[in-house]
């Protein structure tokens, strides 16, 4: 049951404060099956893809939803579209986290992306596909 929750969120030193459907902090453009929820990721920048759904009815959510399917969401004013390296999120009530469809506790939490914290050794052909996408 997704409902609006009033937070504030700080991200780089910006700050948004209202009501949101959802946020999402991602290291890559594939969550939970969807392939373009954050289509300008990149697992080499050290930065997450933040994304964040301001609060909206059910047909706009429906309509927003159909978009991110394709990638065309993140020029909808109902959603802030942005990369970070440190996340702070703050709820006034009870929101808990979703970590790739588990339980992950609950909020307030801080996000932050520890770039090179280790290594990873991919294969060129891997390395150079990840590219492309």
């Amino acid at each position: 049951s997704i409902r609006p929750t009033e937070v504030s969120i700080e991200y780089d030193g910006k700050l948004f404060e209202g009501e949101i459907m959802l946020f999402l902090v991602s290291l890559t453009n594939s969550v939970g099956g969807f392939e373009k929820l954050a289509p300008d990721s990149s697992l080499n920048d050290g930065l997450f893809d933040l994304l964040i759904l301001k609060k909206v009815n059910l047909a706009d959510f429906i309509r927003v939803a159909t978009l991110a399917i394709r990638g065309e969401h993140i020029n909808d004013p109902h959603v802030i579209y942005t990369k970070a390296n440190r996340v702070k999120v703050n709820p006034t009530e009870k929101m808990q986290i979703n970590l790739d469809g588990e339980y992950g506790g609950l909020l307030p939490g801080e996000f932050v992306n520890l770039y090179q914290h280790i290594n990873v050794l991919v294969s060129k052909e891997k390395a150079e596909k990840m590219d492309k996408e």
